[in-house]
């Protein structure tokens, strides 16, 4: 494999445009991370560009692997007319029978109703489920928050790669950041998530305290976290094009 299309930190491999070659100067290792919305591969190149070599000799070695794990990816759930899309856990079909109006779910028959244009009924539907994981996150955060005294001063939801969910507290309040894909996950696995961070308002680490003020706010810890581990990939494949 040979250096492909460069800007100055990132390189496309020419063999495989699928594999994009990330510099990152604090990492300490080459690493390859199957990135499922975007359907294709990350290779952090550690340090500097003198390394590019040395992560372009990884793939090769692990070519056949990388192959694999581009095979095994769920399936792409793209943003189209009459699609299915994983929503609140359940396979959802996308209908958009308008332009105008405002979107909606129907819970009984599992519609996604999204009016929108076909140029733009990708960004709309997007748009739509960050505003219910918004508003779903939010809610639980409240609930488990107000369940352990504390309170959150800012909640977001991102487009997270790795993480479903993180707590920082400074000076300035606590900030708690999901990730909007957890909409698409069961309901319980999102008050999961929402529990596990407010829980981290009490304990900032993973030990066995932390653990039991997990269980005391939910009872769906083992469920929620073996759902994430064996579907976690699916909720990335939502949006993702073919």
């Amino acid at each position: 494999m040979v250096q492909g299309a460069r800007s100055n930190t990132t390189w496309t491999d020419d063999n495989d445009p699928r594999i994009i070659y990330y510099l990152r100067p604090r990492a300490r290792r080459i690493s390859i991370k199957m990135d499922t919305a975007g359907r294709r591969v990350s290779v952090t190149v550690p340090g500097s560009e003198r390394r590019l070599k040395d992560a372009q000799k990884f793939v090769r070695e692990k070519y056949d692997w990388i192959l694999v794990q581009l095979e095994a990816m769920p399936i792409a759930q793209p943003y189209v007319d009459g699609g299915e899309v994983l929503f609140r856990g359940q396979t959802y079909t996308l209908y958009s029978p308008s332009p105008r109006g405002h979107p909606y779910f129907d819970e009984e028959q599992r519609h996604l109703i999204v009016p929108a244009h076909a140029d733009t009924l990708s960004g709309r539907t997007k748009r739509f489920l960050i505003r219910e994981a918004r508003t779903a996150l939010t809610n639980c955060t409240h609930v488990h928050a107000g369940a352990l005294g504390k309170t959150v001063n800012k909640i977001s939801v991102r487009d997270t790669s790795s993480r479903w969910g993180s707590c920082v507290s400074r000076k300035s309040g606590t900030h708690i950041s999901y990730s909007w894909r957890l909409i698409c996950a069961p309901p319980y696995v999102l008050d999961y998530v929402a529990a596990h961070e407010c829980a981290h308002l009490i304990h900032p680490d993973h030990s066995k305290n932390f653990w039991g003020l997990c269980d005391e706010l939910v009872d769906t810890v083992n469920p929620a976290k073996a759902w994430l581990k064996r579907h976690g990939d699916k909720l990335h494949a939502v949006g993702a094009e073919v």
